[in-house]
């Protein structure tokens, strides 16, 4: 199904670029570079994704962003090697911004797809074949926690895109029309505060999380007000702000997913109040 081609070649994607960051942290010595068309994101981007689902504005950017982030992979693996550190940082950093893109780009593809069916319909989003694909667990007969808890990440992740873009509508009407939820309230709000962990890393991630997310609402409340004061330029900055954590917002999600995966935990279900 076309929701499990996107959702493996986004976790296998982020997966990937983790291990960039073992290497510049020199915790992995070696990895496989491959090139755009060869990794598990790019195998199905140009393949079913090409064929399936190339309507998709995010798809076709996704192609350009993709490729950008193999060669500034390939340059960063140059300059572990042979480069100085601050170079090394500073292609990293750009391998960051660009996997955060491609995150966004894929999320947007989902959601565009899935904006036609009802919400009800993700629940049934069969998540065995990604997990197996992935991590080559095999789940047994009484996976549907495992699956609930994976599925509720993600579900939170396209709830927080669709409010952002709802945001982004409400800028354009100089606020006048936005809807505010509190940093507490809305989907990854409660996400966050509902989920409970026993893995390290997942509470380390949520963590983070959880000061990015408040941020984000901070930044949306003060482009609010600048802009229903008509100052527009301030609010420009303060956008900019909002979108690139909003964008960090949907990584750390898609991390979590991942180490939900990796970890194999069961997490505890929530009932996520669904807007919209």
């Amino acid at each position: 199904m076309i929701q499990v081609d996107l959702s493996v070649a986004r976790i296998a994607h982020v997966l990937w670029e983790a291990e960039l960051e073992e290497m510049v942290g020199q915790t992995r010595k070696t990895i496989r570079l491959t090139s755009h068309e060869e990794c598990e994101l790019g195998t199905w981007l140009h393949g079913e994704g090409i064929r399936e689902l190339y309507h998709l504005d995010p798809i076709r950017q996704l192609v350009s962003v993709h490729e950008q982030f193999h060669h500034a992979a390939e340059r960063l693996v140059s300059l572990i090697a042979m480069g100085t550190p601050e170079e090394i940082e500073r292609e990293m950093n750009r391998v960051r911004m660009l996997s955060r893109d491609i995150v966004y780009r894929i999320t947007e593809a989902e959601l565009d797809y899935l904006e036609h069916k009802p919400l009800s319909d993700f629940a049934a989003h069969p998540f065995k074949s990604l997990i197996h694909r992935l991590f080559n667990i095999h789940l047994p007969e009484q996976e549907e926690s495992e699956q609930r808890g994976i599925l509720e990440v993600s579900h939170a992740r396209l709830m927080h895109l669709r409010w952002s873009r709802q945001l982004l509508r409400a800028f354009q009407h100089w606020g006048k029309d936005a809807v505010l939820d509190s940093a507490d309230a809305c989907p990854v709000g409660l996400w966050i505060h509902e989920t409970k962990s026993r893995h390290p890393l997942v509470q380390e991630i949520i963590q983070t999380l959880d000061e990015k997310h408040k941020l984000f609402h901070l930044k949306t409340e003060e482009t609010i007000r600048l802009l229903r004061r008509k100052n527009f330029r301030k609010s420009e900055t303060t956008y900019g702000e909002v979108v690139f954590l909003g964008r960090e917002v949907l990584y750390l999600l898609t991390r979590i997913e991942m180490a939900f995966l990796q970890s194999g935990e069961v997490v505890a279900p929530i009932n996520v109040v669904r807007h919209g």
